[in-house]
């Protein structure tokens, strides 16, 4: 029986493999035809292409093993259904369960890596990629694209507001700084025409300065500097004026980035969808495996390997259309956050349940 299981995993192991190799390059072929042009335009290096590509590739694997899992599955168990082969086994006594056991156990094992990886290689593959596409490639912070105007932020007992920050040349202009004590009050207040950025170890400068200290006893005291550091860690890049990614961040990032929002008085419940997903997501390798093994077993009563084939990958497609679905409501705050995230899971799981168990009988 080891033998038997042996046979059925690697079968699918390779199945699954090859598939994925597959929707790899096909999707390499076709983004390279949808940004051919930019990188013709900047100029960019080949070897720069090459490293922007390479860096897409984990997110691909990301999203592709549930897909690639989902035909594994239809191929495996439906070949060696039509072949007749699922019918012997059956006839020595062995319930489809217990065929399928190596296909859902690496199934799940598939699910458990593609978190670890979304915890480790996405996030930071995928910041890259953003980086070498919008700096290096196409220049933006050069042409101010990533300039943005008019915002403030919060770390621990002091606020900062810029009128400018130009991505050119790093600089924040119409900068100021409130301290604040525990009851709220302004302690102090900086005010400086601008900020320039100096280098990652000297960091930010702060240029044609003005401070104001503010006491319970008398008037704020103000003292004027040509010159004062700025101590803050945050980088030029941390101003860019672009849009947060979900796919840019771990679940512990995302979440302490909802975290600091939320410390910012922003409201953060688009995120909560997202931060969410990044658990029940993954678990979908498995579920689709669920659900295509009654599928796939349909050759062996109707000989008909298309119809399983096309049936299991219209189930496995909907999860997608249903999962999109979902996360929008729980972005705009119309489902609970958690509900949203969980709910294609929850159905298509429950789904599978239902067709393997009908499976089981005899028809």
């Amino acid at each position: 029986m080891k033998i038997l299981h042996g046979y059925i995993l690697q079968m699918f192991l390779r199945n699954t493999v090859f598939a994925l190799l597959v929707f790899i390059m096909l999707f390499l072929i076709f983004d390279l035809f949808d940004r051919i042009d930019n990188l013709i335009e900047a100029e960019a290096s080949f070897w720069l292409s090459v490293k922007y590509f390479a860096y897409k590739i984990p997110l691909m694997v990301s999203l592709m093993i549930p897909v690639a899992t989902l035909i594994s599955t239809l191929f495996t168990v439906g070949i060696m259904s039509k072949n007749s082969e699922i019918t012997a086994m059956r006839a020595a006594g062995v319930t489809i369960f217990w065929l399928a056991r190596p296909i859902l156990i690496a199934s799940f094992l598939l699910s458990v890596l593609s978190i670890i990886a979304n915890e480790t290689i996405v996030p930071s593959a995928q910041q890259a990629v953003r980086e070498i596409y919008n700096i290096d490639i196409r220049k933006k912070d050069k042409s101010g694209n990533f300039s943005q105007e008019d915002f403030w932020w919060r770390s621990g007992d002091s606020f900062y507001a810029a009128n400018l920050f130009d991505s050119r040349n790093n600089t924040l202009y119409g900068f100021s700084e409130f301290r604040i004590d525990k009851d709220f009050h302004v302690k102090k207040r900086t005010d400086a025409s601008s900020v320039e950025f100096l280098n990652p170890t000297y960091k930010w400068s702060m240029i044609d300065v003005n401070e104001y200290e503010f006491t319970p006893e008398g008037p704020p005291q103000s003292r004027a500097r040509e010159k004062l550091p700025l101590t803050i860690s945050d980088q030029p890049k941390d101003f860019f004026n672009v849009k947060t990614d979900p796919h840019t961040m771990s679940f512990f990032q995302l979440s302490e980035f909802i975290k600091k929002q939320e410390g910012n008085g922003l409201s953060v419940t688009s995120y909560l969808a997202d931060l969410y997903a990044k658990v029940s997501f993954p678990f979908v390798t498995f579920i689709v495996s669920l659900v295509a093994l009654p599928f796939a077993l349909t050759p062996a009563r109707s000989g008909s390997l298309a119809f399983s084939f096309l049936s299991g990958i219209v189930i496995g497609f909907s999860y997608y259309a249903v999962h999109s679905f979902s996360i929008s409501l729980g972005r705009a705050e119309f489902w609970p956050p958690l509900l949203a995230a969980w709910m294609a899971t929850i159905v298509l799981g429950a789904i599978g349940v239902i067709l393997n168990l009908g499976a089981e009988s005899p028809h």
